[in-house]
């Protein structure tokens, strides 16, 4: 089978993202940067495909959706991954790590997480190999938490793998002139609802220091329970990798 499909845009006129059951034509689309699924069946299990691949066996998989997502990766669009009444959650750009930088001004943002890279064109070059990295192999990771009335960019939250830990980690922050009015428990509920949805993952963690009192209670809110301590590197203000002591918080959907 070769052929395409075609999906709508948000910009003028249609876009194609080719399928087909081919290596070769794989390997032709992949060369080019032309948006491709592979459909994968009894006549091509012995094939070999490009790296990267979006790959289905059942073509009925391929809907509207999943075509918009695949045309996205290739041209580097980020994927809409939820809203909320007040929010538009999505993958986040090169373009938005300026506002990342005014959210982050404010030292009472990195009290209790990691801060940015005091470089700002290394934050660049961090936030484009996790574009491609971690967004492109999980397909998830941490979003920007966009307000729609303004479009302006007023945390992050999402979920990201944790080697070691059942289920994936919920993360989450917001700038200080948003806290205090409901909005990550808005992100976070829909991101819990959206992982259970489309990811299909029922178990999550969070690790939250026992001095961040606005954490704990959102987690107990969100209906994570404490299970211990543990303890994590992560980088401080210096560049360098320090081990700390958190609560570890865990949730189970029914």
């Amino acid at each position: 089978m070769n052929g395409h499909n075609e999906v709508g845009s948000m910009m003028e006129g249609t876009h194609k993202v080719m399928i087909t059951e081919k290596d070769e034509e794989a390997a032709y689309y992949a060369a080019r940067h032309i948006p491709y699924i592979v459909w994968l069946n009894e006549r091509n299990r012995q094939q070999s495909f490009p790296c990267g691949s979006y790959c289905v066996e059942n073509l009925s998989d391929i809907d509207a959706r999943y075509l918009d997502r695949v045309y996205r990766r290739f041209h580097d669009i980020p994927w809409d991954i939820t809203e909320t009444p007040r929010l538009k959650i999505r993958e986040i750009t090169v373009d938005d790590v300026p506002q990342l930088y005014e959210l982050y001004e404010d030292a009472r943002i990195t009290q209790y997480m990691e801060p940015l890279f005091a470089d700002p064109e290394q934050e660049v070059i961090y936030t484009r190999e996790y574009i491609r990295n971690v967004y492109g192999f999980y397909g998830y990771g941490m979003w920007v938490l966009e307000s729609r009335e303004s479009g302006r960019i007023i945390g992050r939250a999402g979920l990201e793998y944790k080697e070691g830990f059942e289920g994936l980690e919920l993360g989450f922050m917001l700038g200080v002139p948003f806290q205090h009015r409901g909005y990550a428990y808005e992100a976070c509920s829909a991101i819990l609802a959206y992982g259970i949805r489309e990811l299909e993952q029922r178990s999550y963690c969070s690790f939250v220091n026992e001095n961040n009192e606005a954490s704990i209670r959102l987690c107990e809110r969100l209906g994570f329970v404490p299970c211990g301590r543990v303890r994590l590197q992560e980088i401080n203000f210096d560049g360098m990798m320090v081990e700390k002591e958190f609560i570890q918080y865990v949730y189970r959907a029914d």
